[in-house]
Order: structure tokens, then C-alpha cells, then sequence
């Protein structure tokens, strides 16, 4: 004989506030799912009560399967089956990111004077593309047949993803000029040098939401800022001209980029 169940209404109700906690609360990928009802004694405990746990335990997960008999008494098995589901928890939620195979692909980046040939890994020619670089018939040619419309299907259907990030970078170029000491005139050689730079900001964004030219690094130049009293930084000799000159820091101008990494990994079919 099949062993019961010494089933109370507190116990029933702790493994639908479970169930219930695992429908509100669903993982990145899946959306949550409306929770079953609570119930107050008395209640006389149906087959209903099972199927309905049972099914919101499969809409959770569909690798639930329940075999255990529902008729007739409770049993430990019933029970079992459900508090196994509703450990395993939720299923099949979890994105898998594209894949890139490895390899190098020669692409042409259109610039001036007719741009350059460059041969780069495939996942940099997947990148050429999402910065607008090149075409997409231009990536699609450089890497293995099919890549392409693979990466445009999965991204599109929500079933994979890649994931990239947004990266800052400032720094202060410092302006310098040369000046003759013995008449203290222009040695005509102003020039500019890195000399503060900040650390790098990394945004994470999760997931690119489609292979479309829309993320496009950039670059501003701010204006040079000319300083009302130049400070004197160090004498050197020139011994072309066999005269002392001293260099003048004179100004600074401000540059940000903006530049975005992308990441392509982890899904076995597709890489080689």
C-alpha cells in the first residue's frame, strides 16, 4: 500500500506560499507568472488542488513531470514530486550569448583616400559592423557562411545576446611653447602632451537588443584654454642653433572618447 500523508492545512498552504514565491519571483529571462490561490479551512483537499499545483509547478518549469498517481488518498509521493519541482526551481530562463568562431576575416574600412584592407579576429569584423563601419554584405563576407544570419536570428528572437559595455575615457592635454631666453622670442614649436588622465569609466549594458549600427564610439576635443601667466618649466639647449630656450606651459585642452566593447561567447553550436 502506497504510504499517506499526514497532509495539515498549515502544510498544504507553506508549499503554495513556495510555489508561489517561485512565480513572483522568476529569474533574468523569464517573466513571472500569477501565483494560486491561498485557501482557509475548512477545506476539503480535491484532485483539483494537485492538478493545479502540478500545473503552475510545469508553467514554472516545463521539465516538471509528475507520475505519481492524484486519486484517492494523499500520498508521500504527491508531495515529493511537488517539493522536488519547486526545488529545482525555474527552468529554461537563462539567455545563452552569441557565439563568434574563431578565426581571422579581411574586411575594407571606407575612410579617406579610400579607405584600408585590415584582416582582424571575426568577433572585430562584428564589431566594424556594429560601429558602422562596414556593411553588413562586407561582414558577412569576411566571416564563415551563415555567422551572420545566425547572429541576426538569435538576437532577434530574445534567445541570445551580447552582451557589451560603454567605456569613458578623459584626459587633459597640456600646451607647451619654446621660447629664445637670450630675447625671450617664439621658438615658432608650440605642441601639446598628455599630462592628466583619468581612470576609465565602464558601464556594463547588458545585451545588445539587435545587430544594428546603433552603437557608435566617439570623440570630442574641447578648446584650448590659454593661461594669462605661463609658468616657466624647465631651460634646455639647442644645440643646433647653440642657444638656451626655455619651455613655457601656456594652456591645456580637455578629450573624452567614448567607445564600446563587445563580448561574443558561450554558445558551443556555433563556434568551431
Amino acid at each position: 500500500m502506497a504510504a499517506t500523508y499526514p497532509l495539515t492545512i498549515e502544510r498544504w498552504k507553506s508549499l503554495l506560499e513556495r510555489i508561489n514565491a517561485l512565480a513572483r519571483n522568476p529569474p533574468e529571462g523569464c517573466n513571472a507568472v500569477a501565483e494560486l490561490q491561498l485557501v482557509a479551512a475548512p477545506h476539503k483537499w480535491r484532485e483539483t488542488d494537485i492538478a493545479a499545483a502540478r500545473s503552475k509547478l510545469s508553467e514554472i518549469c516545463s521539465n516538471n513531470v509528475f507520475s505519481a498517481p492524484s486519486t484517492g488518498k494523499w500520498r508521500k509521493a504527491i508531495i515529493d514530486e511537488l517539493e522536488i519541482a519547486i526545488d529545482s526551481g525555474w527552468c529554461n530562463c537563462e539567455r545563452t550569448p552569441c557565439c563568434i568562431p574563431n578565426g581571422q576575416g579581411t574586411v575594407r574600412i571606407e575612410g579617406p583616400g579610400g579607405g584600408y584592407d585590415v584582416t582582424i579576429p571575426y568577433s572585430q569584423v562584428i564589431e566594424q559592423f556594429l560601429y558602422a563601419n562596414i556593411s553588413y554584405e562586407s561582414a558577412d563576407a569576411a566571416i564563415p557562411a551563415g555567422v551572420m544570419a545566425r547572429l541576426v536570428e538569435c538576437v532577434a528572437g530574445s534567445q541570445l545576446f551580447i552582451p557589451h559595455s560603454l567605456h569613458h575615457d578623459h584626459w587633459v592635454n597640456c600646451l607647451y611653447q619654446s621660447r629664445w631666453v637670450d630675447d625671450g622670442s617664439n621658438r615658432n614649436d608650440e605642441y601639446w602632451q598628455t599630462c592628466e588622465t583619468d581612470p576609465t569609466e565602464t558601464t556594463y549594458l547588458g545585451a545588445v537588443p539587435a545587430l544594428a549600427p546603433s552603437y557608435h564610439g566617439s570623440t570630442s576635443v574641447g578648446s584650448h584654454n590659454y593661461y594669462d601667466q605661463p609658468m616657466l618649466t624647465q631651460y634646455l639647449y639647442d644645440y643646433y642653433y647653440q642657444r638656451w630656450y626655455g619651455v613655457w606651459w601656456i594652456g591645456y585642452f580637455e578629450v573624452d572618447s567614448y567607445s564600446y566593447y563587445f563580448l561574443m561567447s558561450g554558445h558551443p553550436p556555433m563556434c568551431s
